[in-house]
């Protein structure tokens, strides 16, 4: 008989070693464009200017749609973001890696902007990241730890045992299993995102 798909718990403890570089990438980034003092030079922002402007694009779009609408579009955009980490990462592992360093840089810079304008990152952290990225985050780790690993055993060294073909169709198997839980946990992330992250911050801010 063949397995279609493996239990989310095996790729998980599977994957614990991808999973803290994943991390590791994305802490590295949000680290250095945090003590990067890009407000001070924006002609030389380090972080892509498309980026920024994308995001301010759609958060101004979600800003003005409808609560379903919203948690829809958040949903779509994080789904889109780590379908194609997980889908395109045999491809040397270079679609993972831009993401998870982009993203990182992208916190790192808002928390910077944060501390520049007298409003504490901690502050930013608890209640306006931490809420819903609990859920986003472990979900984004997951998928750019598998991507990760797809483009390192796809074309730098096979699975033990494995040749590329046979490694491919068992990293490929992994993505697919663990999309259920992904997509759970995106639903979640986009929900709380929408409807009680702006309420934390109206508190306090």
């Amino acid at each position: 008989m063949i397995r279609l798909f493996f239990p989310v718990t095996q790729v998980i403890n599977n994957n614990r070693s991808w999973l803290f570089m994943a991390f590791s990438i994305f802490l590295s980034s949000t680290l250095i464009f945090y003590f990067t003092p890009v407000y001070a030079a924006p002609a030389t922002d380090p972080v892509s200017n498309l980026e920024l402007n994308q995001l301010e694009d759609l958060l101004t779009l979600i800003m003005e749609a409808s609560p379903v609408i919203g948690i829809a579009l958040v949903f779509m955009n994080n789904f889109l973001s780590m379908a194609q980490m997980l889908l395109l990462g045999f491809l040397a592992g270079i679609s993972p890696l831009i993401t998870l360093a982009i993203n990182g840089a992208l916190v790192g810079h808002l928390l910077s902007l944060s501390a520049h304008d007298g409003v504490s990152p901690v502050f930013i952290i608890i209640f306006g990241l931490l809420p819903h990225g609990i859920f986003e985050l472990f979900a984004f780790f997951l998928c750019g730890a598998i991507g990760l690993k797809f483009g390192y055993h796809f074309v730098a060294s096979p699975l033990p045992g494995k040749n590329r073909s046979m490694s491919f169709r068992y990293i490929w198997k992994e993505a697919i299993s663990i999309l259920p839980l992904v997509v759970a946990l995106l639903i979640i992330a986009a929900t709380i995102e929408i409807l009680i992250t702006p309420r934390l911050l109206s508190l306090f801010l």
